[in-house]
């Protein structure tokens, strides 16, 4: 009934997180009334342009680098200014753009990837691998922020991974602290009440 190149794009966007088989729908005949050139160029870019960084797993954009590592490394972990005694791991790049504008953290970052759940206790989906590695091969690194949320899949996270960080005897393991409430995510905390966790991190 459809064409199928339409229907191509419904199948892709009805499998975005949030977004189910009727609001692909909408958005694709939404797409169709503007000029869907522009926003086909901007997927382009978006595959083409932007990288993820082999340390953090951040996003970047490999043309404003330079040196060597430019194609694999982000600004963050290439920056030498950046405090290289802490990492701060947070579930999601949202998580970490959030942080970054509270302006109070001036450490490193790794990006889980996603959270343990009842459902997926062995964290197949999470970076669980490539986050043992980074801290197994970084030196420096004297402490371990736990920056997720407090909910109950973000404590279940804590939980497992302070087991699995048992037998790095010498780093703290650290949580956000007070400001951040019982059930919120910190993708949506406001600035100020970020700032405040990071600073009673315990």
């Amino acid at each position: 009934m459809l064409p199928k190149s339409l229907e191509n794009f419904i199948e892709l966007f009805s499998k975005v997180p949030g977004i189910g088989l009727r609001q692909a729908h909408r958005i694709a005949f939404w797409f169709l009334k503007k000029n869907s050139l522009a926003y086909s160029q901007a997927l382009k870019d978006l595959a083409e342009k932007v990288r993820v960084c082999q340390k953090c797993f951040f996003v970047f954009d490999p043309s404003t680098n330079s040196g060597k590592d430019i194609f694999s490394t982000c600004p963050i972990c290439r920056d030498e200014k950046r405090d290289r005694l802490i990492l701060a791991i947070v579930e999601k790049e949202t998580d970490l753009i959030t942080l970054e504008k509270t302006k109070r953290f001036n450490g490193l970052y790794f990006v889980l990837g996603g959270l343990f759940s009842p459902t997926i206790r062995n964290g197949h989906e999470i970076r669980l691998k490539e986050l043992l590695e980074r801290i197994k091969n970084d030196k420096n690194l004297k402490e371990i922020i736990l920056a997720l949320s407090h909910t109950a899949e973000g404590d279940l996270t804590v939980m497992e991974l302070e087991k699995i960080f048992n037998q790095f005897k010498s780093l703290k393991l650290t949580r956000l602290g007070l400001g951040l409430p019982r059930g919120a995510e910190v993708e949506f905390a406001d600035e100020d009440t970020l700032g405040n966790a990071l600073s009673s991190r315990r």
